[in-house]
């Protein structure tokens, strides 16, 4: 399985019609069984949306295409780990990437790979644009918006990590997953509303007012 940007659609079938093509969930209950082809076909259908997320993140291509290969063979040995009730399986292949993307860039700035260049996610958090938004970014530090991230659906919390972490406007986290900017913008602020009443951020709030 090698990571190529310039990939194309497989060739249709000989009488022209297009292959039959199995939806995400049949094609993860074949990997769940160790079908190595199934990698194949979720490769095909999300390396490029993989690679858009994690070259954002590392702003390289080299080390994005080496995420790409680590996102997909962690999803191979993980597959188990998938849970439907709590998001799409594009969704979840997304978040892998994207924490993958996180640690490696935590790891080459330790290294001084991006000395001298302009890299302005590197900060923890971002405050936002609305009272809310604004309210959470300032009272939580990385770790406890990561902590109180658990609870959220795989797609909410995905936009808010973008959001957060890596300083993406709504239209650009739209662009990075290829969503209408509507469902941005509903993801975001259905996210922001769980937090507000999420125990946990209930928690820290209680204690920062004694």
């Amino acid at each position: 399985m090698a990571w190529s940007r310039n990939q194309e659609r497989p060739p249709a079938a000989p009488d022209g019609r297009e292959p039959s093509v199995p939806s995400d969930e049949e094609v993860m209950a074949r990997l769940q069984s160790n079908d190595a082809a199934a990698l194949e076909i979720l490769f095909d259908r999300y390396a490029r949306v993989v690679f858009s997320v994690a070259r954002g993140v590392v702003r390289d291509t080299g080390e994005a295409e080496d995420l790409v290969q680590e996102a997909f063979l962690y999803v191979y040995r993980k597959a188990a780990l998938f849970d439907r009730s709590k998001g799409s399986l594009k969704n979840w292949i997304l978040q892998i990437a994207l924490h993958r993307a996180l640690d490696r860039k935590a790891h080459l700035a330790r290294r001084g790979f991006y000395l001298g260049t302009d890299v302005t996610s590197l900060g923890d958090t971002q405050l936002g644009e609305t009272d809310l938004d604004r309210e959470i970014g300032a009272k939580l530090n990385r770790a406890q918006l990561e902590k109180a991230f658990e609870e959220l659906p795989d797609i909410q919390r995905l936009t808010l990590e973008l959001f957060y972490f890596e300083e993406l406007s709504l239209r650009e986290i739209s662009e990075r997953l290829s969503e209408p900017l509507g469902n941005t913008r509903h993801h975001f602020y259905r996210g922001l509303e769980r937090l507000r009443k999420n125990s946990f951020v209930q928690r820290l709030q209680g204690t920062r007012r004694c």
